[in-house]
């Protein structure tokens, strides 16, 4: 069984922080706390989430008991044709739905979404809040038409989406092409990953906040325009 004085090594071995680890397995910081000074249930959804996060990042808990960073793993797959978005979606859940989290989205456009797949786009955000999974966007200016409330999306210049558009979750990252035909390369490797959210977080921290003015929100049906 995996121990606190392992989350802890294993949180040193990473150079996180508490607020770091918190941030990444998306619990609050005084869960992160209280679990490292062994206040909560072992096994429990914190303990499970910690662990799960830990573990994406390339930390192996060893039997001694103690911690280790495993050799890089890189796995690609190619996923084409219409439903690769699905697949992508599909796979958001395998990654995040037993312990929430976020998923970052930059350079998508939600009227394109809407137009190709609105019926699935909404079962898939609708899902996403069930399990706990947070969206966080980039947008390029000029975009008018978002799927939630304002306070989720950044807008940057044109030039910021030169690059094709991706996703970051978990220890994914997706990079869309849209052909024809339409294919997504889909890498799972902790430290792209994080090299990509690290992007991300740089690009929304200078991006300028969305004002409700400047778009509408589309009226999903099932979907509240603001998460719960």
């Amino acid at each position: 069984m995996i121990t606190i004085s392992q989350i802890k090594a294993a949180r040193t071995l990473l150079d996180w922080t508490q607020r770091d680890l918190a941030k990444q397995a998306g619990i609050s910081l005084a869960s992160a706390a209280n679990l490292e000074q062994g206040v909560g249930k072992v096994g429990g959804k914190v303990f499970d989430a910690v662990c799960n996060v830990l573990q994406q990042a390339g930390i192996e808990f060893t039997p001694e008991p103690g911690v280790r960073l495993r050799r890089e793993k890189y796995q690609f797959r190619v996923l084409e044709g219409e439903h690769a978005v699905m697949e992508l979606w599909d796979d958001i859940i395998l990654a995040l739905g037993k312990t929430g989290g976020e998923v970052l989205i930059s350079g998508v456009s939600s009227k394109l979404w809407l137009k190709r797949y609105k019926e699935e786009v909404t079962a898939a955000l609708i899902q996403r809040r069930k399990l706990g999974i947070r969206n966080r966007h980039i947008i390029p200016e000029g975009e008018t038409l978002i799927l939630s409330d304002t306070e989720t999306y950044r807008v940057a210049p044109r030039h910021f989406h030169q690059h094709v558009p991706y996703y970051v979750y978990a220890d994914r990252f997706a990079m869309i092409n849209w052909g024809p035909p339409l294919r997504i390369l889909l890498v799972n490797n902790a430290m792209i990953a994080e090299s990509f959210r690290n992007q991300f977080e740089f690009n929304f921290e200078h991006s300028r906040i969305l004002k409700k003015s400047d778009v509408v929100i589309a009226k999903l049906e099932g979907l509240p325009s603001k998460p719960a």
